[in-house]
């Protein structure tokens, strides 16, 4: 039984994951042309991808595209400069064998370039080193990452008191070296509230994988993924819909958590002694899955240490796992075999998975060596 520590990490994320199989060998090409609402006329060089995934690309000078897409179900955005964006969900089984004409809105709307000496006070600078540390992270991954187009930042926090907010006149363009990524992200929504350690954040990022790496860069790059990979919310929910939870290296036990006399708006953990496995809160309805659960799960990764920047401030010793804490906000979460939910925002994670953020982050189309079977643990 236990206080827990002022740097608890707690983090809401609402990655809009596209839903569906990722281990489909079958394959449909999805064709378009972007056009201008009011004219009719081609829009050539739009960006056309799919969310949370490495599938994207630019349209020619005709406007049109052309996407080589596994089976599933998708989130498709499309966005160019001066017009409003389009997004909508694609399931691959309803495509057929003919070009799409996709319209977008003109917006009159002229985007002020600004000179960040003249125009920015240190207020903005502070608020944007927090919004690296709370978006990016602080993990030797996110600590990596370069926001290249920092100056599109609207940075407020004055319309909430005590709370940052975040948006972008751009879509965000990340350079992550250590995984061997370009972002383009697209933010949704991003707050940080100060006094609780509280963070939402939503949007829809495009994984550019970098193919300039030497052989040797690359070896690296993917001993890096695998590493972000393991342990991740990413692993842990792939390993519950597959039910090998126990031999992927979590350990799962109830939490029950009662307020604190002594210190109002705190509260004490206790953890249950007993190992639970996912087909405990793993509801399957013929063919899907559902997270159903009440109060809180204690996660223990086993197979990695703690990062030193992890416990940085925490003032003990480095432990030899990984804890989360999960919580189902949602009455009930339908979860997919790429490691997707239906609403990204239905968890809460506190500790090391609420500690990696986009930094860390990996498309869902990612595979590691070991194949995933469904099965019982």
């Amino acid at each position: 039984m236990s206080k827990p520590n002022s740097m608890l990490y707690k983090i809401v994320f609402g990655l809009f994951l596209l839903f569906g199989s990722y281990l489909s060998f079958a394959q449909t090409v999805f064709k378009g042309v972007i056009e201008d609402s009011k004219t009719g006329q081609p829009i050539p060089y739009a960006t056309v991808f799919l969310a949370n995934t490495t599938f994207g690309t630019t349209c020619d000078d005709e406007g049109k595209f052309s996407l080589t897409l596994p089976d599933g179900n998708y989130e498709v955005i499309v966005r160019m400069l001066g017009y409003e964006g389009l997004t909508f969900k694609l399931p691959t089984d309803i495509i057929k064998p003919r070009e799409y004409r996709f319209r977008l809105v003109a917006v009159d709307e002229e985007l002020e370039t600004l000179n960040v000496n003249d125009t920015r006070d240190p207020a903005w600078f502070k608020n944007l080193k927090d919004f690296k540390s709370y978006f990016l992270g602080t993990t030797y991954n996110g600590q990596a990452c370069e926001l290249e187009n920092d100056l599109s930042m609207i940075l407020d926090d004055q319309s909430l008191p005590g709370t940052l907010i975040a948006s972008s006149r751009e879509i965000l363009k990340i350079h992550n070296p250590n995984l061997g990524y370009r972002l383009d992200y697209l933010l949704n929504d991003f707050r940080y509230n100060y006094k609780e350690g509280f963070v939402t954040y939503g949007g829809y990022p495009l994984f550019i994988p970098d193919t300039t790496l030497s052989t040797r860069k690359q070896k690296r790059v993917e001993k890096n993924r695998l590493e972000a990979y393991h342990g991740s919310l990413q692993h842990f929910l792939r390993s519950v819909y597959t039910g090998t939870t126990v031999s992927e290296g979590f350990e799962i036990r109830r939490l029950y958590r009662k307020d604190d006399p002594k210190y109002p708006g705190e509260y004490i953990d206790s953890v249950g002694t007993e190992l639970i496995t996912s087909l405990a809160f793993r509801k399957n309805r013929e063919t899907r899955a559902f997270l159903e659960f009440k109060g809180h799960l204690q996660i223990t990764y086993l197979n990695e240490r703690e990062s030193p920047q992890y416990i940085m401030g925490m003032g003990r010793n480095m432990r030899n796992t990984q804890t989360s804490i999960v919580t189902l906000i949602a009455e009930s979460l339908e979860i997919f075999e790429n490691g997707s939910l239906s609403d990204p925002f239905g968890l809460l994670m506190e500790g090391y998975i609420g500690w990696e953020r986009v930094g860390d982050l990996l498309p869902i189309d990612y595979l590691n060596t070991a194949e995933f079977k469904r099965g019982v643990q």
